[in-house]
């Protein structure tokens, strides 16, 4: 799409000249890359959450059902960082029922992917982590909406530049 835009080595020039050509790009065409980027990203989160999930022994209903996790036409909301207590990862949890209730909403769809990893010997960003991992279990409604993914790489955050709408 940026090639079609502005052409392909554009981005070595001067900012000034590429907004003709961007903003020439056809509204569907700006919405089926953003779509696409979701589909990768929901497709990339349902294998990787398997995978985690096998790889924890967990029971194998539930690597079925992480196959199944979000839906690619819906609002996807990412966070992702190191956790540690400074960057504050847990603030969304400050009240689980109203983020239940948003994640859960039939009329107006969210999706919520975390990932993160904490330093070795960072105790509570340790405990950070595992309070995302027992929101989920203590609310299997929201399974299909929220997922946890552990140790952020270079390959998920790829995925998740690609393909989240909302940074968070």
């Amino acid at each position: 799409l940026w090639e079609r835009a502005v052409g392909k080595w554009r981005w070595r020039e001067a900012a000034q000249t590429m907004e003709d050509g961007i903003t020439r790009v056809p509204d569907q065409d700006v919405w089926a890359l953003r779509a696409a980027g979701r589909r990768e990203l929901v497709d990339y989160t349902r294998r990787r959450l398997a995978w985690q999930l096998s790889q924890r022994g967990a029971p194998a209903i539930e690597v079925e059902q992480a196959r199944g996790v979000f839906d690619p036409d819906t609002l996807t909301l990412g966070f992702a960082r190191r956790f540690t207590e400074y960057k504050r990862p847990n603030l969304l949890l400050h009240d689980p029922e109203r983020l239940c209730r948003l994640l859960a909403d039939r009329e107006r769809p969210v999706q919520l992917v975390v990932a993160g990893k904490a330093h070795p010997k960072d105790a509570a960003g340790k405990w950070l982590i595992r309070k995302w991992i027992q929101l989920v279990y203590e609310h299997p409604e929201l399974r299909p909406h929220v997922v946890f993914l552990e140790d952020y790489d270079i390959a998920l955050a790829q995925a998740l530049v690609c393909g989240v709408d909302v940074w968070i």
